[in-house]
């Protein structure tokens, strides 16, 4: 959630984050599997404004970012969220995509409407559920416009990142050494606890919801 603050005379507007959750990471066709896209998000905004201790109502915006807008995560998924979170009626909700920057771009627009002055609190989420809506799913039988393909060589994630190691000379050894790192410096945090506080325990409920459920511990 990203809120105004006031300081000084001139009232200088500043963005803040004022609280952060989430839901732990499920691997594909995991715990979480069973739990649609849109319940989850809507799990998460409820617990936000619970955690930040303001009415929901004081929302003016859910600004919610998703990459593969179909099924589940179709029909403007940010909007369904916070109806399923209990959000009143009047407040709006946009979906948005700029592939994988699209929940960092919902962070930039919530702070950038709090500058401008146009707003005072904004939630700005992300949402994807692979297990369930598969990358690309959105995409297949999709024929791009010949006034694109004419200009430009359209391809997929995984050849850009064979180019772009091919042009930066960066080795397979030396990605698969950064990608241990990672995940080391990871389990590392989540061991000390370092996580505790902004991922927020489920339960998987699939049991009791035939099409899939989660709820919160």
């Amino acid at each position: 959630m990203v809120q105004n603050m006031e300081k000084g005379i001139e009232e200088m507007r500043e963005a803040v984050i004022v609280e952060a959750v989430r839901t732990p990471i499920g691997r594909k066709n995991g715990s979480l599997s069973g739990c649609r896209s849109e319940d989850l998000a809507g799990i998460v905004l409820r617990e936000l404004v619970r955690r930040a201790g303001i009415d929901p109502g004081l929302v003016e915006d859910v600004l919610m970012g998703c990459v593969t807008q179909v099924g589940e995560q179709g029909f403007c998924i940010g909007r369904q969220a916070a109806l399923i979170a209990g959000y009143p009626l009047h407040v709006p909700g946009l979906t948005l995509d700029r592939q994988c920057g699209s929940s960092q771009q919902a962070v930039h627009f919530a702070a950038q409407v709090i500058l401008a002055g146009d707003m005072e609190a904004v939630v700005a989420a992300g949402v994807e559920n692979m297990s369930r809506t598969p990358m690309g799913s959105n995409v297949k039988g999709t024929i791009l416009s010949p006034e694109l393909t004419s200009r430009y060589e359209i391809i997929n994630q995984g050849l850009s990142a064979e180019r772009i190691a091919h042009n930066w000379k960066i080795s397979r050894q030396e990605m698969d050494e950064f990608s241990l790192e990672s995940h080391q410096k990871a389990l590392k945090s989540q061991k000390e606890g370092r996580f505790e506080r902004e991922i927020m325990p489920l339960t998987s409920s699939a049991d009791r919801w035939p099409h899939g459920g989660c709820e919160s511990r």
